[in-house]
């Protein structure tokens, strides 16, 4: 969320409401060794296609929690005018 109920823009740390997307276009792979996954993968689209909606991940996979490799700090450069 970008802006509050107010509609004036967030500001702050908002990694914890970061979540981890699944594109829906190729079946999922071990994190980081899936021959399908760059760099390995010969080119793009190469892998079996998934034909799924964009969704939030939900396989049998494990993956690093969101706040391990990223950070997420939003500054807005200035305030809407109503």
């Amino acid at each position: 969320m970008l802006f509050d109920k107010q509609g004036k823009p967030v500001s702050g740390v908002l990694t914890a409401q970061i979540g981890l997307w699944d594109a829906g276009t190729e079946v999922n792979q071990e994190p980081g060794f899936g021959p399908d996954q760059a760099p390995r993968q010969a080119a793009p689209n190469t892998g079996a296609s998934e034909h799924r909606p964009v969704g939030k991940v939900k396989d049998a996979f494990t993956y690093r929690q969101v706040s391990e490799v990223l950070k997420v700090t939003i500054t807005p450069s200035h305030t809407a005018q109503n």
